[in-house]
């Protein structure tokens, strides 16, 4: 990182866990990082993010992953990734995408400005660290293939770490190339470019350190977790055998007593923060000195338990600054001899971005009453767009050879080899100019590939399939040709709507694409099935049934969607758009503020309408949107809209595979033959799964 003109790193995925390989979640990443950066002067870091986080990231997610990065020294997001197209092996790259196919597109710009302000906050002023935990990394380089030391080593240091990070003691991680090249003594204290560390703690498996490192040592305040490094430059010391350090068995016990020093010396010094007994959040903070205070972010990295607990700062005063609007404006705190305390209680994914300031900040706070109004009838509820049915299994026909009921991705390989290539050159080769597109194939290659679906009874009006590429193809639907309408499509713009109402039929029906002869362009990929209808599932697949309105979900109020019953089992297992939720209250008196609450719902985003105006979106806890401006006296209709992702659409659909990460070797499993039961479809429970909520709160 000391080369890097932005330090940068890379966080993928959507699935925390705290442990030395981890990624989100693994805090000694981040903290390298902003260690050199605070230690070089770099006012800007960077982070790759999102990637691979799959179809069913969520905006609760890209804040919860994204707030959990900056407040660890990260200051500039950069969005993995943005598709171009969906075309063929690219929807299966390390998904999600930032860009048009996405149902919550239009809502981006909330996730946007959210972390604009957060980036533009937390790159002022600078973060102060006067703790330095050194790093490992000499030690570790001389058990280079034997896997249980390295783990070992790896495993106790990142304990350390968290201990430091649940104690919310300030530090920073010293790397001893860094210090080599910018170390220097300051006094009795170690200086690391623009840093003095009052306190070094070496990690409890540190047996080597290099010569200049050394030398710093002997000099500065030494905190031991383990025991002192008998090598130096890898050789051991001339009155010790060099024996393999091991961990002792109280090492725990001592980390946690330095840890407690080191929290009562924050403290001392005008900083800390005493957790309410029992929290169970995942707390972190960050704090950066300005000219006429302090700026402080807090986290709550825990999706599923709230954060609590009480700032103590020997500063005056303290405003709340919105990460979603920009309002500034006094937050509550107490005096104290010392400076003032501040009480915080973060939900689940929840942040608060505080300034302390020098001077007093007056306010006052009154009380404030919480009315629910009562709607004055049902919810109701209803599908914006049209329903989709999945296709992934295909029959083939490909040098005189067919496969019957066969995953499309085993379909495409398939399709490749009998003419003439390995296998799909998109999703496995590096194109060198135009070595690939240039390719041409003979007269006689090609493929046929049939969908297979069935209809219970009358066909919809508005059904139609969608191709990609249908350009390249002769299609026919039940044996009547049919082709897409210029400009007609579907998700991607690569992928065309055909309109086959006409030629459908009630029980079997038939998608034939041909393609001949074969090109470069020819990936064969699922279908998708439009229409007003709902699916019922059946011994292999879907059928396609009348359509059936659409009710609350069932939930136990767990935060995993697999423990809830959404629109996914009401005939909609591969649906991603919206879902509107209507309600309809009377207002006698429009005073105070009004606020449209989820007390339980699964979706990316949900959008807020009031009286056919657009008044918000709700992304993440406490769930809710202000809506005071769009409300009138009499009725108010309020509607909300609840939507998906593109895991329902696109998969992985098979093999049971785990939400919150998605790499492309997990979409190309599917048991052959198929397709599998309609019910062992993997997708996710969507929707909203109690009536919405309007408060009304007056002072």
């Amino acid at each position: 990182y000391a080369w890097h003109q932005r330090p940068a790193i890379d966080c993928l995925m959507n699935q925390y866990a705290e442990h030395t390989h981890a990624q989100f979640g693994n805090a000694r990443m981040p903290r390298e990082l902003s260690s050199v950066a605070n230690q070089l002067g770099m006012k800007r870091t960077l982070c790759e993010v999102y990637g691979a986080g799959g179809w069913d990231l969520r905006f609760e997610d890209m804040k919860r992953i994204g707030d959990w990065l900056e407040v660890l020294g990260v200051n500039t997001l950069n969005q993995h990734l943005s598709y171009v197209t969906l075309r063929g092996a690219r929807k299966r790259d390390h998904p999600q995408s930032f860009s048009y196919h996405e149902p919550w597109w239009e809502a981006y710009h909330v996730s946007a400005e959210y972390f604009a302000r957060l980036s533009l906050a937390l790159s002022q002023g600078e973060q102060v660290n006067r703790v330095l935990v050194l790093e490992p990394t000499t030690t570790a380089w001389m058990y280079q293939g034997d896997g249980a030391k390295l783990k070992e080593i790896g495993d106790s240091f990142f304990k350390l770490l968290m201990a430091l990070e649940a104690a919310q003691v300030e530090y920073d991680i010293g790397d001893e190339d860094v210090i080599a090249r910018h170390g220097s003594l300051d006094g009795r204290h170690l200086r690391i470019g623009n840093r003095t560390y009052r306190q070094v703690v070496l990690p409890p498996l540190i047996e080597n350190v290099d010569t200049k490192t050394k030398a710093f040592l002997d000099q500065v305040g030494v905190a031991v977790t383990g025991n002192l490094p008998e090598r130096v430059d890898g050789a051991a010391a001339k009155t010790s055998a060099g024996s393999q350090a091991a961990l002792p068995t109280n090492w725990m016990l001592k980390v946690n007593t330095i840890v407690a020093e080191l929290q009562d010396d924050q403290k001392k010094d005008g900083f800390g923060i005493e957790r309410t007994p029992g929290d169970q959040g995942i707390l972190f903070h960050h704090r950066r000195q300005v000219a006429d205070g302090e700026i402080l972010f807090l986290v709550n990295t825990s999706i599923e338990h709230s954060s609590s607990g009480v700032v103590l700062s020997s500063l005056r005063g303290a405003e709340s600054w919105n990460l979603y609007t920009g309002e500034i404006k006094p937050f509550p705190y107490a005096w104290l001899d010392t400076g003032i305390s501040v009480k915080f209680d973060l939900p689940p994914s929840g942040s608060l971005l505080l300034f302390l300031s020098q001077k007093p900040i007056e306010a006052e706070f009154p009380h404030e009453t919480v009315s629910t109004l009562a709607p004055t009838g049902p919810v109701t509820i209803r599908r914006l767009e049209p329903n989709v049915l999945t296709l992934d299994y295909v029959d083939v026909t490909a040098g005189g050879e067919t496969k019957r009921d066969i995953y499309c991705y085993q379909a495409n390989q398939f399709a490749w080899q009998k003419n003439g290539m390995e296998r799909n050159p998109w999703d496995s080769a590096v194109q060198f100019k135009d070595e690939l597109i240039r390719k041409t194939f003979p007269p006689g290659s090609g493929f046929t590939a049939s969908y297979r679906f069935n209809i219970e009874s009358a066909v919809p009006k508005d059904l139609a399939i969608v191709i990609e590429r249908p350009d390249l193809y002769t299609i026919t639907c039940n044996g009547q040709k049919v082709r897409a309408k210029r400009n007609d499509w579907w998700l991607d713009k690569a992928f065309g709507r055909i309109g086959i109402a006409s030629a459908a039929r009630t029980g079997e029906n038939v998608v034939t694409i041909k393609a001949s002869p074969f090109t470069m362009y020819h990936e064969l990929e699922p279908a998708y099935v439009l229409g007003d209808f709902a699916l019922k599932p059946a011994d292999k697949g879907f059928v396609i049934a009348p359509a059936q309105s659409l009710t609350l979900g069932a939930s136990s109020q767990a935060t995993s969607p697999s423990v809830r019953s959404g629109w996914n089992l009401q005939g909609h297992p591969f649906y991603a758009a919206g879902v509107s939720y209507r309600e309809r209250f009377d207002v006698e008196k429009p005073v105070g503020r009004f606020v449209a609450t989820l007390p339980n719902s699964y979706g990316s985003v949900a959008k807020v309408t009031v009286n056919g105006k657009l008044a918000g979106f709700i992304d993440a806890p406490p769930w809710e949107c202000d809506v005071t401006k769009y409300v009138k006296r009499g009725q108010n209709e309020v509607e909300i809209t609840v939507i998906g992702t593109l895991k329902n659409t696109l998969g992985p659909h098979h093999g049971d595979p785990a939400l919150g990460a998605a790499w492309p070797g997990g979409f190309h499993k599917g048991p052959n033959p198929g397709p599998p039961p309609g019910a062992s479809y993997s997708t996710v429970a969507y929707g909203l799964f109690e009536p919405f909520v309007l408060k009304q709160v007056v002072k």
